[in-house]
C-alpha cells in the first residue's frame, strides 16, 4: 500500500511540475467571432465529420418544409411558410412565404405544396405513427394551403418538420419513399429548398457515401444564410485518425463531436478548441431480445446488469463528468423526463452482491459498436468484470453497418450476432423523448424487445396525447418506469455535447439533434480564407474551453 501511494506521489507531482504542461494550460479568450469574415467568403471552406445521423443532420442542411426542427419549445420554426393556424384537433392551416425557389431557380407554388404532401401522404417515413395517418390537403388560393387530418394525432407538426418539399421531377425520378431512416438525400442535385445544395454524394441512412460536397444555395429564401460557401461532409472515419486530424493538422478537419477521453489532445491543439453544452442526444444500448444471448431473455438477468453499473463512476471516470446521472435511458435533460424523475419514486428491488454475482458470472455478451463507443464500452466492461460478465466486440466506424443489424433484428434477418449494441441516438426529435420511446413501440424495426401489450398501449396512446398536459406527463411517466422495470436497454448517464471545433470556426451547438451548418461563420484567420499566409503564432495558443448553457 505504502509503494502504492509512493507512485501516485510521483506520478502527480511530475505531471504538474512540467512546466510545459503549465503553459499550455495558460488558456487565452476565444476572439474569433471579433474577426469575422464575410459573409459567403468565396474561398470559405470547412471539413467535418458526423458519425451519427449524417442523413438527418445533412436533410435538414439541404432540404425545407413548412417548418423547420428547431431547439425551442415547441421543437420547430416557420420555414417555408410564414404563419398557419390550428382551426381544431384535426385542421392546420398554413400561408406561404413570397418569392420562394427551388435550388435550380424554378418558382416554388402552393401547387408544389400541394403535390408533395400529396406524395408523402402515400409514401410517409416509418419512424413515428404519420403512416398510419391518413389526411387531406385543399388549396385555398395562392398562398394558403389546408391540411384535414382524419383522425387525432398529436405530433403531426413535429413530424411535418421533417416533411421535405421536391421538384417533381426529382421525385418522379427518384422517388424518395419513406423509410425507417431519413430518404431526403438519395442523389445529389439542385432538387431541394435547403440553404444548401448537394453537389456530390449521398446519405440515406442505410447506405451513404464516406464523402459528401455541399455548396450554398443562392436561392435560400433567408438571405441571412447560409455564411460559408463550401462543406465537406465526412461519413465514415476512423475515430482515432479523425482526433489526429483535428489536433494535429490545420485544414484537414474542423468540426466533429470527440469521446470523452479525448478532451485533454483537444485543449492542446494548435488548432482546434472545445465547445461542451447541455444535451438531449441519448446514448442508447440495446439489449438483443429476439435472438440474442438467451440468458438477456431473464428480465432479472437484465435488471442485475443495469445495477451492476455504478452510474456516479461511469459519469466521474468514463464520460469525464461531461453529462448527468439519469433514472432512465431517455435524456435527464428533457424537461418532462426531469420533472418525472423528481416527482415520481422508482420502486425496484436493489439486489444484493451475492445476487448480483449469482445471476452474472459467467455471462458472455457479443458487442457490436462504432469505435468511437468503445471509450464507454471499455468502462462499462471494467464494471462488470467484477461480477464475471465478460464482452468480446465487433467493430465498426460506420453508422450504416449499425443499422443493417440492428433495423433487421426484429425480422430475425440480421446477419451479425449481437446482444448488446449502441446507436448514438442524437435527439432528432428535439425536446421530445420520442427520440427514445420509439425504440419500445412493438414490430417497429427498431425495437428489439418482445411483444408488451402494456407498453403498447402506453406508445398508442402518446400519439394522442398533448404535450404539456397533466395527461402527457402520467404517460411519459410510465412508459419510463415501464422501460425500467423491464430492463429493455443497458443504462448508462445522459451525456453533454463535447465537440473539436478549429479556433477559427464560429459555431454555437443545439442542444438536440441539428447541426446547424448555414449558421457557422469563420474568422479572416481561418485556413479557407487567409491563403498561404502563416497561422499566427499568437493563435495557436490553447483556447479556454467554451462551456455553453
Amino acid at each position: 500500500m505504502f509503494k502504492v501511494l509512493i507512485l501516485i506521489s510521483l506520478f502527480f507531482s511530475s505531471l504538474f511540475s512540467s512546466s510545459h504542461l503549465i503553459k499550455k494550460l495558460e488558456f487565452r479568450e476565444d476572439k474569433s467571432s471579433l474577426n469575422k469574415a464575410q459573409r459567403l467568403d468565396p474561398n470559405s471552406h470547412i471539413n467535418i465529420f458526423l458519425p451519427s445521423i449524417p442523413y438527418s443532420y445533412i436533410a435538414k442542411a439541404t432540404n425545407a418544409g413548412l417548418i423547420r426542427s428547431y431547439d425551442n419549445e415547441k421543437g420547430w420554426v416557420y420555414d417555408l411558410a410564414e404563419s398557419h393556424k390550428r382551426v381544431d384537433d384535426y385542421t392546420y392551416i398554413f400561408t406561404l412565404r413570397d418569392n420562394l425557389k427551388f435550388q435550380n431557380g424554378e418558382v416554388f407554388t402552393i401547387d408544389d405544396v400541394i403535390y408533395n404532401l400529396n406524395y408523402f401522404r402515400k409514401y410517409p417515413f416509418l419512424y413515428t405513427n404519420i403512416n398510419k395517418i391518413d389526411f387531406e390537403v385543399k388549396k385555398l388560393d395562392e398562398r394558403r394551403v389546408k391540411i384535414i387530418l382524419k383522425q387525432k394525432y398529436e405530433m403531426f407538426l413535429t413530424d411535418l418538420a421533417r416533411v421535405y418539399f421536391y421538384t417533381k421531377e426529382y421525385i418522379q425520378k427518384y422517388k424518395p419513399v419513406g423509410a425507417e431512416t431519413g430518404t431526403a438525400n438519395k442523389v445529389p442535385g439542385e432538387f431541394g429548398m435547403g440553404p444548401y445544395i448537394i453537389k456530390s454524394g449521398y446519405t440515406i441512412g442505410s447506405e451513404q457515401t464516406n464523402k459528401i460536397e455541399l455548396e450554398a444555395n443562392p436561392y435560400y429564401w433567408n438571405k441571412e444564410f447560409p455564411k460559408i460557401k463550401r462543406i465537406t461532409v465526412y461519413t465514415q472515419l476512423d475515430i482515432n485518425k479523425a482526433i489526429e486530424d483535428i489536433t494535429k493538422y490545420e485544414g484537414k478537419l474542423d468540426l466533429m463531436p470527440i469521446p470523452f477521453n479525448k478532451k485533454f489532445e483537444v485543449i492542446l491543439s494548435k488548432y482546434s478548441k472545445l465547445i461542451i453544452s447541455k444535451s438531449t442526444d441519448n446514448f442508447v444500448i440495446f439489449f438483443n431480445l429476439i435472438n440474442g444471448n438467451k440468458e438477456l431473455l431473464n428480465e432479472e438477468v437484465r435488471v442485475a446488469l443495469n445495477q451492476a453499473l455504478d452510474q456516479e463512476r461511469l459519469l466521474n471516470f468514463v464520460y469525464k463528468k461531461e453529462g448527468r446521472v439519469s433514472p432512465f435511458t431517455t435524456s435527464i435533460n428533457y424537461k418532462v423526463v426531469e420533472e418525472v424523475a423528481k416527482e415520481y419514486e422508482i420502486k425496484e428491488k436493489k439486489l444484493t452482491e451475492e445476487k448480483l454475482h449469482s445471476l452474472l458470472n459467467g455471462l458472455k455478451l457479443k458487442v457490436f459498436t462504432q469505435d468511437r463507443f468503445m471509450f464507454l464500452f471499455k468502462g462499462i466492461e471494467f464494471q462488470l468484470k467484477k461480477y464475471g460478465v465478460n464482452f468480446e466486440y465487433a467493430v465498426t466506424n460506420s453508422e450504416k453497418d449499425i443499422y443493417k443489424q440492428l433495423l433487421t433484428t426484429s425480422s430475425n434477418k440480421n446477419t451479425k450476432e449481437w446482444d448488446l449494441l449502441i446507436w448514438g441516438d442524437d435527439d432528432w426529435y428535439y425536446q421530445n423523448p420520442w427520440t427514445v420511446f420509439f425504440i419500445y413501440e412493438i414490430g417497429s424495426a427498431w425495437s428489439t424487445i418482445p411483444k408488451d401489450d402494456t407498453m403498447k398501449a402506453y406508445i398508442e396512446n402518446y400519439f394522442l396525447t398533448k404535450t404539456g398536459t397533466l395527461e402527457y406527463k402520467e404517460l411519459v411517466k410510465n412508459i419510463l418506469h415501464r422501460a425500467r422495470q423491464k430492463a429493455y436497454t443497458l443504462r448508462v448517464p445522459s451525456l453533454n455535447k463535447v465537440i473539436a471545433v478549429n479556433k477559427e470556426v464560429i459555431y454555437k451547438p443545439y442542444e438536440g439533434g441539428i447541426i446547424p451548418l448555414w449558421e457557422i461563420e469563420l474568422s479572416k484567420d481561418h485556413w479557407s480564407i487567409r491563403g498561404k499566409k502563416e497561422y499566427k503564432k499568437e493563435l495557436q495558443e490553447a483556447v479556454k474551453p467554451e462551456r455553453i448553457k
